[in-house]
């Protein structure tokens, strides 16, 4: 389990506060408050499997169904006591019965949701509808409180009763204070109610003249509140009826609790799941609202961030760190100036760990990867402690030394400025102690410092490596980019001078220097400045790349625009040719008819030619297109591998056979092998040049990869690799595919999902099922 005092110095409680802002209800903060880091690698895993799963049903769908969800747990359980419930109660399980009948029909709505979402299915199974409880809950609950009359027939009843008695007595009382007799003896000719009985107000003195019975009387006593004697039977029937009444309400009440209580643990189950999802939820809209990505959890100690971001820090400036560390080297030194930024590398490598192990995305780019760990130490920042009389020395070293009392092969341990706080010397030497003996533990150890003899003794020492942030000399301002394998300059000397130090005062002072620290910084510079270089021009790269990613969008565009084209022109053609094809037909079945009308020896041989001759020349333009054909030079003859032009199909070509007795021969015009005639081509001139049959090739189709893995590919990448691999397997005859892309926020998938609804060698796809890799694969059924 993660120490308090550990997630507490990386300041975990915010990135927690900000998590809690997605949960919908109370309940569902405290809930989650409650829930702790993972405190084991197989509950970590099932924690972010089931976030994927969350994070994919999110991105797919609309919302999950709002509603209220509130705290019920009580009143289930006193209902299954025996207890009867309050009004208010019955409103609460109300309204949460409607949010689990909600989110059931949600996911009944989605297609095969249980084969696709397996640890989401198994989370929601509890969830039930109680639809007839619901229905039944509203026709007797109003939401201000009361009982509806429509509870029963006999509260119906009693109402209108009650109606009736109150109507009776109004009526009475109205011709009581309108009696002109008795004008003089009230005080106003208002009703009122006094120990729920009609009452009007009397004047103290004519009291005697107002018989009746006096109920209450005013602060003065001027008033007497008196219901009169006429009023008295009236007003008992009311009474009377009003018990009846509350009597039938406890009834009802009693009743529908005992029916709460016969569901009450069907009830508590599902409204657990219900919480549950909403959780989940709440952290996949996290998850998205970060651009974070689940990290995959590896066995080794080995941590690779991909751009990953500080959660507390605003996106939109904050630089992304890519590092990877671990394996043999286990110790890590990260120098560089103070207020470098070293301290927000640390930060960040602790907090991704520790959202890691929460089971929640983390703020970094796909390919991620990131241990289980059992601890994670951290001593960070200033714990000058006045009640214990301890310096800031003082307090570090009681972390260290609780640190090096625990660590071991299966910790995180994060220390920021290690040794500082005292005398340079001893406390660089105390550094190196402290971190020869963390070797020994094998934990991995992510260290900050500013000495110049940490930084030497980790290029020196195996298992040690180097890192740092690079700082810009001319804004004075660490540009909080990370350098693996870079110790980082004090810069001290630098900065002086961009500050106007005297030159004469910075030469004394590099006199003064150990000469072998001078020549050290003068390597890291040197370092440095080479590091800079490459990653200037690693950029400069990157920015051709996106420019000739760009140039080959264009131009597929551009194929795809002259591809549609072609496509209209031969439909186009298509078109035109059918309608030739008709027209000869029609002149074909008119000479029939007339070679049909014609008497024999009264053969009009002029008029046959002429319909001869139309025919032909109906052919001939259904062989050109639609095209008058050009007149045919034809040669005298032609032998093997002679160039030849086609008039008709204006197209060039070879002879691959001499023309027989009747001018008929083999030619091979384009990618097509056809039989002509002599008298339909003409020879093409050629200096020397014969065509010679290409040789014959044996070609074998390699072994088909069933799987393309796609992850840290951009949309375009994917797009080529997708097209490529499909056909590859079609060529080799696959049935079904594999395609890798990643869980992350789920952009790829969605871009894959789009590409491959439109390809034509696919007959289906759908998501991995849980042992198939989830939403991180597509699979793919192929026609």
């Amino acid at each position: 389990m993660i120490l308090d005092k550990s997630s507490q110095r990386l300041e975990w409680n915010k990135v927690l506060e900000q998590v809690l802002t997605f949960m919908p209800s109370q309940q569902t903060r405290a809930l989650l408050s409650d829930r702790g880091f993972a405190g084991n690698r197989l509950e970590m895993d099932r924690r972010k499997a089931e976030l994927s799963e969350a994070i994919g049903l999110y991105l797919g769908y609309s919302p999950l169904p709002g509603g209220a969800l509130h705290e019920v747990e009580d009143a289930i359980k006193h209902a299954l006591k025996g207890g009867i419930l309050e009004t208010e109660q019955f409103i609460d399980i109300g309204d949460s019965l409607r949010t689990m009948r909600k989110l059931v029909e949600f996911f009944q709505s989605v297609e095969h949701f249980a084969s696709r979402f397996e640890l989401l299915d198994e989370i929601a199974k509890p969830l039930k509808s109680f639809q007839s409880l619901e229905e039944r809950i509203e026709k007797t609950i109003d939401y201000d409180g009361s009982v509806k009359s429509s509870a029963s027939p006999e509260l119906q009843r009693l109402r209108r009763k009650i109606a009736s008695s109150e109507d009776a007595i109004r009526r009475k009382i109205d011709s009581f204070v309108t009696d002109p007799n008795y004008a003089d003896y009230l005080q106003d000719q208002i009703v009122t109610l006094r120990n729920d009985r009609y009452v009007i107000p009397v004047k103290a003195e004519h009291k005697r003249r107002v018989p009746g019975m006096v109920h209450d009387r005013s602060s003065t006593g001027a008033t007497l509140f008196v219901e009169p004697i006429a009023l008295l039977e009236l007003n008992n029937e009311l009474r009377e009826t009003i018990a009846l009444e509350h009597e039938e309400i406890v009834r009802i009440l009693k009743e529908l609790s005992r029916v709460i209580g016969l569901h009450g643990d069907d009830i508590l189950a599902s409204h657990e799941a219900a919480n549950l999802v909403f959780i989940l939820f709440g952290l996949a809209r996290y998850s998205v609202s970060i651009g974070g990505n689940l990290a995959e959890t590896v066995d080794d100690k080995i941590i690779r961030l991909n751009k990953a971001r500080h959660p507390l820090l605003d996106p939109e400036t904050v630089v992304p760190m890519t590092m990877e560390f671990g394996g043999d080297d286990k110790l890590l030194i990260i120098t560089g100036p103070n207020t470098g930024g070293k301290t927000v590398v640390l930060k960040t490598i602790g907090l991704v760990c520790l959202m890691n192990q929460f089971g929640l995305a983390i703020p970094a780019s796909e390919g991620s990867r990131l241990p289980f760990f059992e601890q994670v130490y951290v001593d960070i920042g200033d714990e000058q402690s006045i009640e214990q009389s301890l310096s800031t020395f003082s307090s570090h070293m009681v972390n260290v030394i609780e640190i090096l009392n625990s660590a071991d092969q299966d910790s995180l341990v994060l220390l920021d400025e290690l040794g500082a706080g005292t005398d340079p010397q001893e406390g660089a030497a105390l550094a190196r102690s402290v971190l020869l003996h963390l070797q020994q533990q094998r934990p991995l150890v992510f260290a900050t410092s500013h000495y110049s003899e940490i930084k030497q003794f980790a290029m020196q020492t195996d298992g040690f490596d180097n890192a740092s942030v690079e700082f810009d000399i001319q804004t004075l301002s660490p540009t909080y980019r990370l350098m693996m394998g870079v110790p980082g300059s004090s810069n001290a000397f630098d900065i002086s001078r961009k500050l106007g130090m005297p030159e004469d005062v910075l030469e004394t002072a590099v006199s003064v220097l150990d000469h072998s620290a001078v020549e050290l910084e003068n390597i890291i510079r040197e370092l440095e400045q080479t590091r800079k270089q490459r990653d200037d021009d690693a950029r400069e790269v990157r920015k051709l790349l996106e420019e000739t990613k760009a140039m080959r969008s264009r131009y597929d565009e551009r194929l795809q625009t002259i591809a549609q084209q072609r496509e209209k022109i031969l439909d186009q053609a298509k078109a035109e040719a059918k309608d030739l094809l008709r027209k000869t037909e029609d002149d074909a079945k008119d000479i029939m008819k007339q070679l049909r009308s014609m008497s024999a020896g009264k053969v009009d041989h002029q008029q046959l030619e002429a319909q001869q001759q139309k025919l032909r020349e109906g052919k001939a333009r259904l062989q050109t297109g639609g095209k008058k054909p050009k007149k045919v030079n034809p040669p005298k003859s032609l032998l093997e591998g002679e160039s030849i032009y086609v008039p008709k199909l204006d197209s060039k070509g070879h002879v691959l056979s001499a023309p027989d007795k009747k001018g008929n021969f083999q030619a091979m015009i384009g990618i097509l092998k056809m039989t002509l005639n002599i008298s339909e081509v003409e020879k093409v001139k050629q200096e020397e040049t014969k065509w010679i049959p290409p040789a014959k090739t044996e070609t074998s189709v390699k072994s088909v990869d069933m799987k393309l893995d796609l992850r840290g590919k951009n949309m375009e990448e994917a797009r080529i690799e997708v097209d490529r691999f499909l056909d590859q397997a079609v060529i080799g005859h696959a049935g079904q595919v594999e395609i890798i892309h990643g869980k992350g926020t789920g952009v790829l998938r969605e871009f894959i999902t789009g590409f491959l609804k439109k390809h034509p060698h696919v007959a289906e796809y759908r998501l991995g099922g849980y042992h198939e890799g989830g939403s991180g694969v597509t699979i793919v059924t192929l026609k």
